[in-house]
C-alpha cells in the first residue's frame, strides 16, 4: 500500500498517499479514492455546545437530559470508532427528539447521522442526509449565507469530490468560499470554517493537478490554523506536511524541505506523536530525492523509533518504506 509513496495528511479525511519518484522508483498515479477518516472528524463540527445547538438554556438541561446524554454517548461512540453503536444511539436520540417535538434536536441528529455516514464511507447515504439537513434549515428560515448552511454545503461539495463529481464539487467549493468571504473574521466559528474550506478546496485542486493554486489555499488554511489554534498543534503540523509535499510536487525542493523541517519541529512539541513519525519519514524521502542518503537515513530511523515508541503502524510502515528506498538508491 505504501509502495512508491510519500505521505500527505488531509485533515478530516483518510490519510492519503502521493507518489514520490526516487532514483529508479517508478512514479505512480495519485489515487482518486480519498475517503473520510474518523479521527479528527469532530473538529469539523462547530465549536457550539450541544445545548446551544439544540436551542436549550441551561435551566432546560435537566428536562432534556435524556436526549442530550444520548447524543453525547453517540458522539463518544463515534470518536471510539464504534460506528454501529453510534448509529443505534443516534436513532434513539432521533426518536426522543421527535417525541419531544424538538425540531432543533431532530436537525442535530440528522446532521450527526450524515457525518457518521460520511465517516463510514456511505457517501450516497450521507449526501441524502445532508440534503435533508439543508431542507430543515431552509424551512426554519436559515439564510443561505448562515454558517450552518455554508457548513452543510461544504460537506456536500466534499462528498461530490469523493464521488469524483468534479464539476459539482468545484461549484460547491467556490460557492462556499464566496459565501464565507465576508464572514471569515467575524467569529472563531467562521474562522475555523473558512480554514476548513481552504484546506478541502486545496485537496480538490491538488487531486486535479492544480498544484500552485492548491498551495496558495493550503497556505491560507495554515495561516488560519495558527491564528485560531496556535502554531504548536497537530493541525498546524499536518498542514506544514502538506505544504511540503505540495512544494515538492511543484518542483520546489528548498521549500519542501523548509516546510517539512518546520513540521518536524512542531511535532516535537506535541504530546500526541501519532503522526509525527510519518512526517519524519517524509522529510527523509525529500532528502533522498536530493541525493542525501545519510541524512535521509537519520530521519527514517527517527520515524521508525517514534512509530515504535507510540505503537503507530503507519509511521513504522512509512519508515520501512523509506529504508527500502535508501537501499535501492544505494544499489544494495
Amino acid at each position: 500500500m505504501f509502495k512508491n509513496t510519500i505521505k500527505v495528511f488531509f485533515r478530516y479525511n483518510k490519510l492519503n498517499v502521493i507518489p514520490l519518484c526516487v532514483a529508479k522508483v517508478k512514479q505512480v498515479q495519485i489515487p482518486q479514492n480519498l475517503l473520510p477518516k474518523p479521527w479528527l472528524k469532530q473538529q469539523i463540527i462547530f465549536g457550539l455546545s450541544i445545548l446551544g445547538w439544540l436551542g436549550f438554556e441551561k435551566d432546560d438541561a435537566e428536562k432534556e437530559s435524556e436526549l442530550i446524554m444520548t447524543i453525547k454517548r453517540a458522539i463518544l461512540c463515534n470518536q471510539r470508532e464504534q460506528f454501529d453503536k453510534a448509529e443505534q444511539m443516534l436513532h434513539l436520540a432521533l426518536r426522543l427528539a421527535q417525541q419531544q417535538q424538538n425540531s432543533q434536536g431532530v436537525l442535530y441528529c440528522y446532521d450527526l447521522m450524515a457525518n457518521l455516514a460520511m465517516d463510514t464511507h456511505q457517501l450516497e447515504k450521507s449526501e441524502k442526509l445532508f440534503v435533508s439537513v439543508m431542507q430543515m434549515l431552509f424551512a426554519a428560515g436559515v439564510k443561505e449565507d448562515d454558517l450552518k448552511m455554508i457548513h452543510v454545503s461544504l460537506k456536500l461539495a466534499r462528498i461530490s469530490h469523493l464521488l469524483a463529481q468534479e464539476e459539482k464539487a468545484a461549484l460547491g467549493y467556490k460557492w462556499c468560499l464566496e459565501k464565507i468571504d465576508s464572514k471569515r473574521k467575524a467569529s472563531t466559528d467562521s474562522k475555523i470554517l473558512y480554514g476548513i474550506i481552504q484546506d478541502w478546496y486545496a485537496q480538490f485542486l491538488l487531486d486535479h493537478g492544480k498544484i500552485e493554486e492548491s498551495k496558495m489555499h493550503l497556505q491560507e488554511a495554515y495561516n488560519v490554523c495558527c491564528d485560531v489554534q496556535g502554531k504548536n498543534t497537530e493541525q498546524s503540523m499536518l498542514l506544514l506536511n502538506d505544504l511540503g509535499i505540495t512544494s515538492w510536487r511543484a518542483g520546489d525542493m528548498a521549500k519542501a524541505e523548509e516546510f517539512l523541517k518546520d513540521a518536524v519541529k512542531t511535532g516535537k512539541a506535541l504530546e500526541d506523536k501519532s503522526h509525527v513519525g510519518v512526517v519524519h519519514a517524509n522529510l527523509g524521502l525529500i532528502y533522498l530525492q536530493s541525493g542525501m542518503a545519510e541524512v535521509a537515513k537519520k530521519y527514517c530511523k527517527q520515524a521508525w523509533q517514534i512509530g515504535n515508541k507510540n505503537s503507530n503502524t503507519e509511521s513504522i510502515e512509512q519508515a520501512n518504506y523509506c529504508f527500502d528506498q535508501i537501499k535501492e538508491f544505494l544499489g544494495k
